[in-house]
């Protein structure tokens, strides 16, 4: 046998059996290996993994360490999340979102039946999932939305109020209407100012002084002098 030959596969076989002592280690012990591509996670219940050669190290942000085989799925384990804590996720999303996230109405803990009961105005499978998502999936990641949907912890109602009104001030981003009749959440004659998007082709805008329509929200009204809302739809009456 040729020495540079020789010697080739002399290295390659120190390089194998330091590739698999390291492997064997990491798998035995639940850490990382030496020979690794660190993926740091932003968000959830993963700190980090550690991709080696034939495994990969999982850092958990509860401390748990776990190295699989790689192809094999992991999850990092999740403490029991109590009601207080889902309903105070819910009220930091929406008080931070609240003029961009519409559809939702209320929230409440429901001890009697162990489930955060939520009101959306269009509620429908699609939109239970947009909420659960929108509202967990920056703060607490996959396993936590997970927890959440295996333990159905949220409970979805209807919260759908309508009212008919007439237009008496039309602004580029905004009306201010006046209530035609009495509603659920409004009396006849009640200001009301909510934001609106024209389109932008000028196109069926309707929203024009006089018009009257057909105005559906989730029933939350700010107290200011005129009222707001936040509406989810308008129609022309």
């Amino acid at each position: 046998m040729k020495k540079g030959l020789k010697i080739t596969l002399i290295v390659l076989g120190v390089l194998a059996g330091i590739v698999i002592l390291d492997t064997l280690q990491a798998k035995a012990f639940d850490s990382s290996p030496l020979l690794k591509i660190r993926d740091n996670i932003d968000g959830g219940t993963l700190d980090y993994i550690d991709k080696g050669i034939f495994v990969n190290h999982y850092h958990c942000n509860n401390n748990e360490d776990v190295t699989t085989w790689k192809g094999t799925k992991f999850a990092c384990s999740v403490k029991e999340i109590s009601l207080n804590d889902i309903n105070d996720k819910i009220i930091n999303f929406v008080s931070n979102n609240q003029e961009n996230y519409t559809n939702y109405a209320y929230s409440y803990i429901a001890p009697e039946k162990q489930v955060i009961v939520v009101g959306l105005v269009d509620n429908n499978e699609n939109n239970q999932d947009e909420f659960i998502t929108k509202v967990f999936s920056n703060c607490c990641g996959s396993e936590y939305i997970h927890y959440i949907k295996n333990n159905n912890l949220i409970e979805f109602k209807d919260s759908k109020y309508v009212f008919e009104a007439k237009i008496i001030v039309a602004e580029e981003d905004s009306i201010t209407v006046e209530v035609l009749k009495d509603s659920e959440s409004l009396k006849k004659g009640a200001k009301v100012t909510m934001k609106i998007t024209r389109p932008t082709n000028g196109i069926n805008d309707f929203y024009v002084v006089g018009n009257n329509v057909r105005i559906t929200f989730n029933g939350n009204v700010d107290e200011s002098n005129p009222a707001q809302i936040g509406a989810v739809k308008i129609e022309l009456m």
